[in-house]
């Protein structure tokens, strides 16, 4: 949830002319239906997860070009819940809050904007980071959300997994994250859980601080706002099962 900053609509369209960004180009995952048991740990060592379709590279949020951090994403879905995995290649990771509903965008996460039906503005935000940190939002309208500490999802699960330390010095490898949003929370949707068929808008973020600031997302806003809603990208929940046998 960053702060907004004004971005000429000028220098906009020279960026977007620049990386070849088309401003309707909108990216969909499929979402597979997972059939055996995600244990939410942040390990990501299971079959399905493995099977579950690669979300494409994270890109520079504000211009849509390629960025160097690599970071992958997967979700899939079973009755209760939407399950998000994320894999971030990090030499240097660091955070230092500790608190739920702190200002986690403030330093290093990964971030999950879900809304259900693109007719109603309401959407969740979800932040994670490197210490296991959460902080969930349900906002009513474009950064109008409930306050932060009036609104946390009962049975929400979430754990991270860091290959190195969480002190902002190099030498670590990064760091993975896993959530389980429970189905129960998501009042707009038109069916819970979802039928095969059923498209949500979705946008997925990270922010890294060290070793220098980058802010990338799954689908560009292309602006300095992570909050755009047009530029959601579109989740398709399918009939398709994982783990393959």
């Amino acid at each position: 949830m960053l702060r907004k900053r004004r971005f000429p609509v000028l220098v906009l369209t020279l960026l977007l002319c620049d990386s070849g960004i088309s401003a309707q180009s909108l990216p969909v995952y499929e979402v597979a239906h997972v059939t055996s048991t995600i244990t939410v740990d942040g390990k990501l060592n299971e079959k399905a997860w493995a099977d579950a379709q690669p979300g494409g590279a994270f890109v520079n949020n504000r211009d849509g070009s390629r960025s160097e951090l690599q970071t992958e994403a997967r979700i899939l879905y079973d009755q209760r819940f939407i399950y998000f995995a994320f894999r971030v290649v990090d030499q240097n990771v660091w955070a230092t809050m500790k608190r739920r509903d702190e200002h986690l965008w403030l330093e290093e996460v990964v971030e999950v904007f879900l809304q259900p039906d693109s007719s109603i503005p309401n959407y969740i935000e979800l932040e994670v980071n490197p210490l296991g940190t959460m902080l969930d939002i349900y906002l009513i309208d474009r950064r109008k959300p409930l306050h932060y500490e009036s609104w946390n999802s009962e049975h929400l699960r979430w754990a991270v997994q860091v290959d190195g330390t969480v002190d902002g010095k190099d030498g670590d490898r990064g760091w993975s994250c896993e959530i389980a949003l429970p189905f129960e929370d998501i009042a707009t949707a038109t069916h819970l859980p979802p039928q095969p068929g059923d498209r949500w808008r979705m946008n997925l973020y990270r922010v890294e601080q060290k070793p220098k600031v980058a802010e990338l997302a799954w689908s560009p806003t292309l602006q300095d706002d992570f909050h755009i809603l047009p530029r959601l990208g579109e989740i398709v929940f399918t009939d398709r099962q994982v783990p393959k046998p």
